[in-house]
């Protein structure tokens, strides 16, 4: 009887967790979802691929600076190590983001060129600065994944959300800047990251004080595997995610990258309100499990069966009403956008599906096993996006060719962390 109540108790636990974080994260993907009827109509194509251009270049950035080190944050062993590991991701990647401002400046000029964007020049500034916010959140997310605070991790979701969306509201409508989605989307991150920092220290003052540069040094070393596989991993990631918004700003129109940004943004809304938060609640759980038992199996298997009966019915919906849907919520010009959401909706519901058991390769320390995948992956991806864009020199054609690599990717990703996960069972 008791084995069956603390079985009871601990399924509850997460099931109220993942509860706490889908309903955080649902509210932070739905109220842009409510104004993306209106920015659509203040913002051109022109203008959503400028910021996507500028969000790709941000998003690489943001990978390099912190080493990866972010990721050890889950893993340490005392609480007081992950403050010191927080201070010393944000310091590291200060650095690295004051030279990557010098560099952007400096070849200004040949990024508007590679990507057809003469405008981009002028904007290159916004990318390490919102790069710097965008690590504060994330730091203060593991923070709050590897201390359980799911209500504040859910609060700081909606808050980024918020934040941003209203902000390129505001900028939208005043018209103070020549492209106020840009500096909006900027001006959010800031507040966002600034609500984190303002948390963080309300809550856990005394631990963020105690830390000292000889244990950060010494947990540099420690954990020296995340920069040693992790970044190249997580790299690789990132610029694979980026590429078709960077290659089609290379090889095509500025508006047709504002098309592109559009489908993959409002598609990946319905799939990562419940992902995203299952991720986090997953990565808790499946720690303590491996801790405990030498394996995470039992969290696993019900992770993915949960992912797969609610993503799939709603990508099959998706895939009938895509492109009325967004000629309805957008306005007419971005029926083409609906018309690319469809393309890319089976890459989305398998991608979001199993991107939530991919914190298997940290948890098992298999991060050179998940560097060599991530390796295969954008060599399928750039290969998929090269015999569109040259060989069919069709957009439509190029994402189709996207797709299918994509999905082998995710398919094979899969099968390695269905394994993985296994560990030593007891």
């Amino acid at each position: 009887m008791k084995r069956i109540l603390n079985r009871f108790s601990v399924k509850s636990e997460f099931a109220k967790n993942a509860f706490t974080l889908t309903l955080g994260t649902g509210i932070a993907q739905a109220f842009p979802m409510l104004f993306y009827p209106i920015l659509g109509r203040i913002f051109t194509p022109v203008e959503f691929g400028l910021l996507a251009t500028i969000n790709s270049i941000t998003s690489i950035l943001t990978v390099l600076a912190t080493g990866k080190y972010e990721s050890s944050i889950l893993i340490t062993e005392t609480i007081q190590d992950a403050a010191d590991m927080i201070v010393f991701v944000l310091l590291l990647s200060f650095s690295f983001l004051i030279i990557s401002l010098l560099f952007l400046l400096i070849f200004s000029n040949q990024f508007g060129l590679w990507f057809n964007m003469p405008g981009l020049k002028k904007w290159l500034f916004v990318c390490p600065i919102s790069a710097y916010a965008i690590i504060i959140f994330n730091c203060y997310n593991e923070w709050c994944v590897r201390n359980k605070y799911f209500v504040s991790l859910s609060f700081n979701k909606v808050t980024n959300s918020a934040a941003t969306t209203l902000s390129k509201l505001f900028f939208g409508f005043v018209k103070i800047f020549s492209s106020g989605l840009v500096i909006g989307d900027l001006i959010g991150r800031i507040i966002s990251a600034g609500g984190c920092v303002f948390r963080a220290i309300r809550k856990d003052k005394s631990l963020f004080f105690k830390t000292s540069f000889k244990k950060m040094r010494f947990l540099t070393k420690h954990y020296i595997q995340f920069p040693k596989y992790s970044l190249p991993d997580q790299v690789i990631d990132t610029v694979n995610s980026q590429l078709p918004t960077l290659i089609i700003a290379y090889f095509f129109m500025s508006a047709e990258v504002g098309y592109y940004s559009m489908a993959a943004s409002l598609l990946s809304v319905p799939a990562s309100i419940i992902s995203v938060a299952v991720r986090d609640v997953f990565r808790q759980r499946a720690n303590e499990e491996w801790v405990s038992k030498g394996n995470c199996r039992n969290i696993y298997n019900k992770t993915v069966k949960l992912m797969f009966f609610i993503i799939v019915p709603v990508s099959i919906i998706l895939i009938i009403i895509l492109p009325d849907l967004f000629s309805l919520l957008l306005g007419k010009n971005w029926r083409i956008a609906g018309v690319y959401a469809r393309i890319l909706i089976s890459n989305v519901a398998i991608l979001f599906m199993f991107q939530v058991v991919a914190a298997v390769f940290i948890i098992a320390n298999k991060m050179k096993e998940s560097f060599l995948w991530q390796f295969y992956s954008i060599m399928l991806s750039v290969i998929s996006l090269c015999i569109g864009c040259l060989i069919f020199k069709d957009i439509k054609l190029t994402l189709i060719c996207y797709v299918i690599a994509r999905c082998i990717a995710n398919l094979s990703r899969f099968y390695l962390t269905y394994n993985f996960s296994k560990g030593i069972i007891k």
